[in-house]
């Protein structure tokens, strides 16, 4: 509903409250920024004063049909029982569709210069909000709703080795957060569909990153052992470490690598709900989250020659 859209824009800004009116919440300066529409409606008596301003609030309200006090029909709304000798008109409009919202009406009670407050005055009658109407608030909440970083797993006992595959996995779900937008109760749920992991490995040739749909899951005691087709990562190669940056040597002659860390990427789609109704709505654009795993020593298994079994008995 275009029309209603624009009509509620409107009435927003003869209100004095901009379209696009809302605070800024910094949660965590590494993390996101949380969006939510700023208090009630209302209207600065005068610009630029921070003093006294006209109330609004949004009610419901009785009709009156005056035709028993007057020479015909005559209709009167007010927030108060009818008067005397008049009594209550039965003006029940249609109700909203389903999967919309029904705002109650607008009223103001204005400032005067004496300080006091006029009557309650009419602004506008009841609505109905569509999801349309809602599409440009829902994605400013979507784009900066706070979403706990998801954890992500290399698994794997350190030191890890070349040449082994080490599962990966990420444990996401879905989220929803309660919001209210245009005074509209509303669930927004963030999805997580794609996953970007980046192993830091410069030197295995072909590319050091995977993108996947799937989360990955972790091996159990059981299970056949881990291979290329599961979600995961093998390191070839550790780099030399007189050419290459950050490839080491110990006092024994072995290689490795050090604060070697994994990284994933996150990428959320969201939609959008009126509370209490079934049909989830898409929000346009996606989010994304970055975790990133523990650092850990990579290196290689080297075979050598021992004279002692597993339990230390000589055998040579």
């Amino acid at each position: 509903m275009k029309a209603m859209a624009s009509a509620i824009v409107l009435a927003l800004v003869a209100l004095g409250v901009p379209a696009d009116s809302y605070t800024p919440t910094l949660d965590d300066p590494t993390d996101t920024v949380e969006l939510g529409a700023a208090g009630d409606a209302e209207n600065p008596a005068t610009s630029g004063d921070d003093g006294p301003r006209d109330r609004y609030f949004r009610t419901d309200s009785t009709t009156c049909n005056l035709a028993a006090t007057t020479d015909g029909a005559d209709f009167i709304t007010t927030l108060d029982s009818c008067p005397d000798g008049s009594q209550e008109a039965d003006f029940q409009g249609a109700p909203c569709p389903e999967d919309e919202y029904e705002l109650a009406e607008l009223w103001v009670e204005r400032l005067q210069d004496d300080g006091t407050y006029t009557a309650p005055e009419r602004v506008s009658g009841t609505e109905c909000i569509t999801p349309a109407d809602l599409a440009a608030p829902a994605r400013h909440e979507f784009a900066t709703m706070h979403i706990p970083t998801p954890e992500a797993v290399l698994q794997a006992r350190e030191p890890l080795l070349v040449n082994v595959h080490y599962p990966a996995y990420a444990t996401t779900q879905p989220q929803i957060v309660d919001v209210t937008l245009l005074d509209v109760p509303v669930q927004i749920r963030a999805d997580p569909v794609q996953y970007t992991w980046d192993f830091d490995d410069p030197h295995t040739p072909g590319t050091t990153t995977l993108t996947t749909t799937d989360p990955g899951h972790p091996w159990t005691d059981g299970t056949p052992a881990p291979d290329s087709t599961w979600i995961g990562h093998t390191y070839t190669h550790l780099g030399h470490p007189d050419q290459d940056t950050g490839t080491l040597r110990d006092q024994a002659g072995n290689w490795y690598r050090d604060n070697v860390t994994t990284t994933l990427t996150t990428t959320w789609e969201g939609h959008f709900r009126i509370t209490g109704t079934s049909t989830w709505t898409p929000i346009e654009g996606t989010i994304t989250t970055t975790s990133t795993t523990d650092p850990v020593t990579l290196t290689e298994a080297r075979v050598r020659l021992v004279c002692d079994d597993t339990h230390a008995n000589p055998t040579c």
